[in-house]
Order: structure tokens, then sequence, then C-alpha cells
């Protein structure tokens, strides 16, 4: 009985024995892959010392992050059509006069003339009150004063034209030649020569 078992257990073992033997000659499925390099020229490094030019990779490109630069001007230069080129000289220095003052002033030189002094008056004051910045109804209005005998209203009146005059040589003679004679006719005399001279001034 023993040397049966015993005979049993030594075929069992040639089985498994020839088995494994069998699994080792077959073909492996895990084959390590081999690279070819037979079509592949032979490359020799580079002398030490020497450059080499390197290859842009391909496929690859860098664009920006937007084509518009980053620094823009704020103001666009004007057209020389629209640009203004306005010299001091060029701006008026009196205000352009009213319609309404030009007849105004026509009245009352048309009534100086006629010895109404009254309704020249009456017409110069309504002036001012529309143009109080002219200097000519300022003028006309103080020297039609100084015919009537108003002499300190005529010169004060004079005196705010010049201020109003500022800038205007031509009516601040005028003004002061005009303060001169009122001066002189209330009786004034060094007023009058002072006057004069500041007058000589433009």
């Amino acid at each position: 009985m023993q040397m049966n078992v015993g005979r049993d257990m030594k075929k069992i073992a040639i089985v498994l024995g020839a088995a494994l033997l069998a699994g080792c000659v077959g073909p492996n499925p895990y084959v390590t892959p081999v690279e070819d390099r037979s079509n592949r020229q032979a490359t020799t490094p580079p002398p030490p010392g020497s450059l080499e030019s390197v290859d842009p990779s391909p496929g690859v490109s860098v664009q920006p992050i937007e084509d518009v630069p980053v620094f823009r001007p704020q103001r666009e230069a004007l057209p020389e059509s629209e640009t203004l080129n306005v010299a001091p000289t060029d701006i008026p220095v009196s205000e352009p006069r009213n319609a309404a003052v030009v007849a105004l002033l026509d009245s009352a030189s048309q009534n100086t003339q006629g010895g109404d002094l009254r309704a020249a008056q009456s017409s110069l004051e309504r002036a001012l009150r529309i143009a109080p910045r002219d200097p000519q109804v300022y003028y006309q209005l103080a020297d039609v004063q100084r015919r009537l005998g108003q002499f300190m209203q005529a010169e004060q009146v004079a005196l705010k034209g010049v201020n109003v005059a500022n800038g205007q040589p031509a009516e601040l003679r005028r003004l002061w030649s005009l303060i001169a004679l009122i001066r002189s006719d209330a009786g004034n005399s060094a007023g009058a020569r002072a006057a004069q001279q500041e007058a000589s001034r433009y």
C-alpha cells in the first residue's frame, strides 16, 4: 500500500515538472522592445569649443495677448484745417457794439449838434445802461455833461470811462484829453495840466 502511494507522488512530481518546463520553453508574451538603429546615420559629437546650431522647436509659437500697443495717444492731433491760429492781435479789445447803442449814440450826436443837450443826455444815459463797458458812451455822456456845466459829474463819468477803456490807448487818450478840458472849464488849471500829461502818455 505504501509503495503505491509513493509511485503516485512520483508521477505527480514528474507531471508538474514537465508543465513548468513547457511554460519556460513556450513563447514569452512580455518581450522587451529593441530599438532599430540600422537606418540612422552615425553622428559624431562636435569638437569642444565649437558652436552648434539648435533647430527651433517646431509647432510652438508665441503670440502676444493683444495686437494693439499698450501705450496709446490720449488725444489725436487736429488736422491743419481745424487748428486755431489766433494771434493776440487778432483778439478784439472791445466788445462789439449793440445796434441799439449805435442808434442811441447817433441820436445823441444829432441832439448835441442841434443844441438839445437834455435829449442827448437822456439818450446817452439809456445807452450806458445797455452797454456799461463801452468807452465811447462814457466819452459822449461826459462831454454833454461838461456842456451843461455839470463838471463834477462829467469828470466822474470820464474817469469811469478810463477804467473801462483799460488796454485801449486811443480811447484813453481821448478820455484824458476830455478830463483836461472839463477841469480847465471848471477852473482847475493844475488838474487840467496833469490830465493833459496823462493823455500824452498814450
